[in-house]
This record gives structure tokens, C-alpha cells and sequence, in this order.
């Protein structure tokens, strides 16, 4: 006698990965950051995307000229996806086998290759006993950090407004100025502000709002901010500074060495300020590695201390301007 069997779940995709992928790009409202996110392509995102929509007969997304936007149906799925898929990560992350001295940070991309990348080797001689798993992440600012998805235990990220989880977990602030390659100015010797300003402008930011702030702040009048070099990181703007393109609006504690070295240069007496931005860290709700993570942020406040003493003296030897202590 044939057992009959209930087809249970059936209204679910076949490929359950497209659901997570629509969670990303929903959380993001960009195919392009879920891709970063995920770790594909932006056009494999897009796909399964049209697939599940496909297999769904819904509309998820309104695809606009240059953003989307959820439809209803779009809304309620992400939501309760976001939901479900949390609540799934941290009862596996749970189950799982405790792995006693690991640590697993996802951080920010310039930070992470600028400034952290480099300091592990400190780090592990301290404390030989911790292995941390470093994983680079594209945070958009607005958006909220979730660490659920891949058992993260610590996030450090750039942002504007926090939210109220992590709003007091501050790190530092940005400190913001000009920088440029020797090969522009005559034996390493600094070029005047006026200089600097008419070099071709490196744009770290699409809205160009570091070279905004830094203008203001120093109360200089300009119009020719539509001109020049646009990144969407400080990381390619300090490369393309570096190879001589131009002058990079810059958060001068990632080159610290290479300021202190002359690989970089400043305008002479330059004033440097802070921007909206700040560097925070996340602790997972849900952690193994409460523990290593206490010490791996009071470490992290060490080095950034540090940075801050090395600022200051550069700015002594140089005659720059440094932003008041006190705000740090």
C-alpha cells in the first residue's frame, strides 16, 4: 500500500537562498550593497530577485531610475524574513559547540584595511590565546547593523546618526583634512592652502560632503566642488591621493604612518575638524565571546588613544591646527 505523503511548505520558493538575498536587498534598498553584503555579484542578486518574484507571482520591489522601494507585499515579507531569519541564526549560534578564545568582528571596509588590518600583529602578542576572525563589511549609513547572520560577535562601523542601541558605544570621532602626494609640492616641503585648494579634488563621498565640511569649517568659499574625482570610500580617495591624482578629503588618523613618514603630505598650517561621523562598536545581543569581546574593545580604545598622543605631536612638529581635545 502507497503511503501517502503531505506536501508540507508548499508555497515556498524552491531555492530558499532567494529569500535571503530579497532580505538583504530589502534591508539595504540596493541590490549593490546586498551583493557586498552576500558576497556575489550585483547582477546574481538581481536575478534571484526576478526568480522569486517569479515563483512568488509577486512585485517586491518598485525599481525606480536610480533606487527601489518595497511594494506592500514586499514590506510584510521582508519584515517578517528579517524577523525569522534572527531568531533562526541565533538559536543555531546558540546550539552550536562553544569555540572557547574565538572572536568574530566585522568591521567597516577602510577601517578594516587602513588601520585595523595592521595592528592585529599587536593585538595577537598580547593576547595569543584569542583568535579573531576579521570580516570586512560595507555598513550604509541609516541602515541597522545586524549581526545575527553569520554569528558575528562584534561590529565597528562608521555612522552619522546611531541608533540607540550602540549610541553610547563610541570609539572616535573622524578628523578631517586635505592630503596630497610629495611628487605634487618641491622637496617635501608643504604647499600653501591656496595651493592645495587648486589641485584636482578627490571626493572620498558621492555627496561630496567631507570637502563641504572641511570648507566650512574653515570658512573658505568655493565653487568648483562639482569638479574633480568621486570615490564612495576613503580607501580608493587615499589611493588615488597617494599615486598624485590630487587632493583627497581625508580622515588623517587611517594614515597616521603615512603622515608621519611624509608619504602624504598636508597644505601648510593646516586646520583639521571633525565630521558628523563617528566610529562605533556593536556587541552581539546573543555571544559566546562576551569576554574576548570586552577585551578586544579595551584594546581597541588603547591603539585609537594612542593615535590620538601621535596626532597631537605631528601637529606640533608641522603647525597644524588640531580640533579641541576636549571633543574627542
Amino acid at each position: 500500500m502507497q503511503r501517502h505523503v503531505l506536501k508540507r511548505h508548499g508555497k515556498l520558493p524552491q531555492s530558499l537562498n532567494s529569500l535571503r538575498v530579497f532580505e538583504a536587498a530589502a534591508r539595504y534598498l540596493s541590490f549593490t550593497d546586498a551583493a557586498t553584503e552576500l558576497n556575489v555579484t550585483q547582477s546574481a542578486v538581481s536575478r534571484q530577485i526576478r526568480q522569486l518574484e517569479d515563483n512568488l507571482g509577486l512585485t517586491l520591489f518598485i525599481r525606480l531610475h536610480r533606487s527601489l522601494a518595497l511594494t506592500n507585499e514586499g514590506r510584510e515579507l521582508s519584515t517578517l524574513l528579517t524577523r525569522q531569519f534572527g531568531e533562526l541564526n541565533r538559536a543555531i549560534y546558540q546550539l552550536a559547540p562553544s569555540q572557547q578564545g574565538e572572536l568574530k568582528v566585522k568591521v567597516e571596509t577602510s577601517l578594516a584595511s587602513r588601520w585595523l588590518a595592521g595592528r592585529m600583529v599587536n593585538f595577537r602578542r598580547q593576547y595569543p590565546d584569542i583568535q579573531v576572525e576579521l570580516t570586512l563589511a560595507w555598513f550604509q549609513n541609516g541602515v541597522n547593523v545586524n549581526l545575527e547572520s553569520g554569528g558575528y560577535d562584534i561590529a565597528i562601523f562608521g555612522e552619522k546618526y546611531p541608533d540607540a542601541r550602540y549610541s553610547n558605544n563610541i570609539l572616535r570621532k573622524e578628523v578631517m583634512a586635505p592630503v596630497y602626494a610629495p611628487v605634487l609640492s618641491t622637496g617635501n616641503k608643504a604647499l600653501s592652502l591656496t595651493d592645495t585648494l587648486s589641485l584636482t579634488r578627490i571626493h572620498p563621498t558621492q555627496d561630496r560632503a567631507d570637502w563641504h565640511g572641511w570648507l566650512h569649517f574653515n570658512a573658505i568659499t568655493d565653487h568648483s566642488l562639482d569638479k574633480g574625482i568621486t570615490f564612495n570610500s576613503l580607501d580608493l580617495a587615499v589611493c588615488a591621493a597617494a599615486s598624485g591624482e590630487g587632493a583627497a578629503m581625508m580622515d588623517v588618523m587611517l594614515i597616521l604612518e603615512q603622515l608621519k613618514e611624509q608619504q602624504l603630505l598636508l597644505p601648510a598650517n593646516a586646520s583639521l575638524c571633525h565630521s558628523p561621523w563617528q566610529y562605533y562598536y556593536y556587541l552581539a545581543p546573543q555571544s559566546n565571546a562576551d569576554k574576548e569581546a570586552e577585551i578586544f574593545i579595551h584594546w581597541l580604545k588603547q591603539e585609537m588613544a594612542h593615535d590620538i598622543t601621535l596626532l597631537e605631536q605631528l601637529c606640533q612638529q608641522h603647525g597644524w591646527q588640531m580640533p579641541d581635545k576636549a571633543s574627542y
